[in-house]
């Protein structure tokens, strides 16, 4: 667990996919209220857990988007008593018919003193949220924006995700295809309030954090919807 400003860490980890890995990023933040909000879980270990209950109490568990429900139950397991808030793809997937809630456009943001939450609509395929942790002014999303500078170059990197779009800072390419969009006026529209938040990283899920002209990088890639 690493500490990435005040009330917020970070765990990095990887998915093993064919010919590759795919780096993954969990998010805690430290509410006001002392409760932990955990941003899409990574493979949970005993010594994750151990670390987890030295900084507070889990509160939360998000699985913030629709391809990010691969360790949610290990981690409900491990912390019962924590409130499961996810996309709504996820019930389906983990054939869930009760104890959670929907993150969606109807969301009641119960942590608005901390966070900011925008839910991005019109992309079933994700069906993604996105916070802003107001402390740290950190911009935090899951797959929209993915970070592939300096990622090693496997052979998968290079002659398969890469030339599909797979590079550089990047949005994921599913997103960049509007025929995936069925609310282009409520994505564009979610994305100028976003755009009109302030923050100094963004804390992407796959590949390197942000820290450079964050708003700025936001602003150049989702020009294309606007």
């Amino acid at each position: 667990m690493e500490k990435l400003s005040e009330d917020i860490w970070i765990h990095e980890d990887e998915l093993k996919l064919p010919g590759t890995n795919l780096s993954l990023r969990m998010t805690l933040v430290r509410l006001t209220s002392g409760k932990l909000w955990i941003h899409s879980p990574t493979a949970i270990s005993d010594e994750l857990i151990t670390q987890t209950i030295e900084l507070g109490d889990v509160g939360y568990i998000i699985g913030p988007n629709n391809a990010h429900n691969l360790f949610l139950k290990e981690w409900v397991s491990a912390f019962p008593q924590a409130e499961l808030i996810v996309s709504s793809g996820i019930p389906k997937k983990l054939k869930l018919i009760d104890g959670f809630k929907l993150l969606d456009a109807d969301f009641n943001n119960i942590w608005a003193e901390d966070l900011d939450c925008i839910h991005m609509p019109g992309v079933n395929f994700f069906d993604e949220s996105v916070f802003l942790h107001k402390k740290s002014k950190s911009l935090i999303l899951t797959d929209y924006i993915q970070n592939y500078v300096g990622a090693k170059q496997t052979f998968m990197q290079k002659f398969v995700l890469g030339p599909i779009g797979f590079k550089g800072i990047c949005i994921a390419p599913p997103l960049k295809l509007g025929f995936f969009h069925k609310d282009k006026a409520g994505f564009k529209d979610s994305l100028e309030r976003i755009g009109q938040w302030q923050f100094d990283r963004i804390v992407v899920t796959h590949g390197d954090i942000i820290e450079e002209d964050a708003m700025a990088t936001l602003n150049r890639l989702s020009g294309r919807f606007m």
